[in-house]
């Protein structure tokens, strides 16, 4: 079977790291350099690779392994590769592209935030109701209607209490976004297929502000403790979301 060359992440800097046999299928991770860039490379079988847990794992113990030596660029999952002089011509090719990323990555890393509320127990929503129009005009209607009307009108005011809180829910999304955000070089906001995670989002953090961004977590934290929400940070990583 012919062989490829997987590629992991681009590192920066001119020595050529030793860095194991960590890659898919335990192969031996190493690099195949342009300039002050270097590819971290393993040998494998040219074919897709199959984005299996064990797969994906590997990939990223080798990119993590790469930013503990220096700036990375993060490669998607699945690119091979089929020779060398193939990957040194996508050094070359893209080294403008790659040192601009660099520069723009380096002493960052990447913070991942998800914020998770269970929409279907929105009593744990502080809310108020009473300045809202609507409410107080059903409300209004139902002082005086039949016991058949005010059934419906029940039924309607609490449809109305419930998207009152779901707006309450988004508010606090783009006030804790926006907080994270201040701190961060950039940020991301990305898709989640799950209905509970309400805010899910990528922060670029520079090394000397892990701990003033942990500290900020912290307080939103407390801040949300008794609204039903839930924070969950993942990281430091390489900036797997802003490559």
């Amino acid at each position: 079977m012919i062989n490829g060359r997987y590629v992991y992440c681009i590192l920066e800097g001119e020595k050529k790291p030793d860095i194991g046999n960590i890659g898919l299928f335990d192969t031996s991770v190493y690099t195949i350099g342009h300039k002050d860039l270097n590819a971290i490379v393993s040998v494998i079988p040219f074919k897709e690779t199959q984005a299996n847990v064990d797969n994906i794992v590997a990939h990223q113990r080798v990119v993590e392994a790469s930013r503990k030596i220096g700036t990375t660029l993060p490669v998607r999952f699945g690119v091979i590769i089929k020779t060398e002089d193939g990957v040194k011509n996508l050094l070359v090719k893209s080294y403008k592209d790659f040192r601009s990323k660099i520069t723009k990555f380096k002493d960052k890393d990447e913070f991942g935030v998800r914020v998770i509320f269970d929409k279907s127990n929105t009593e744990k929503i502080k809310h108020s109701t009473h300045n809202n129009d609507e409410i107080k005009k059903i409300k209004k209607e139902m002082s005086g209607a039949g016991d058949g009307t005010a059934y419906f009108l029940k039924m309607k005011m609490d449809e109305a209490i419930k998207n009152e809180k779901l707006k309450k829910i988004d508010t606090m999304v783009g006030e804790i976004h926006n907080y994270l955000t201040i701190s961060a070089d950039d940020s991301k906001l990305l898709k989640t297929d799950i209905d509970q995670v309400i805010l899910n989002a990528s922060y670029l953090i520079k090394k000397k502000d892990h701990d003033s961004f942990n500290l900020k977590l912290k307080k939103l934290q407390e801040k949300y403790k008794n609204d039903g929400l839930t924070f969950h940070l993942s990281g430091p990583w390489a900036p797997y979301s802003f490559c």
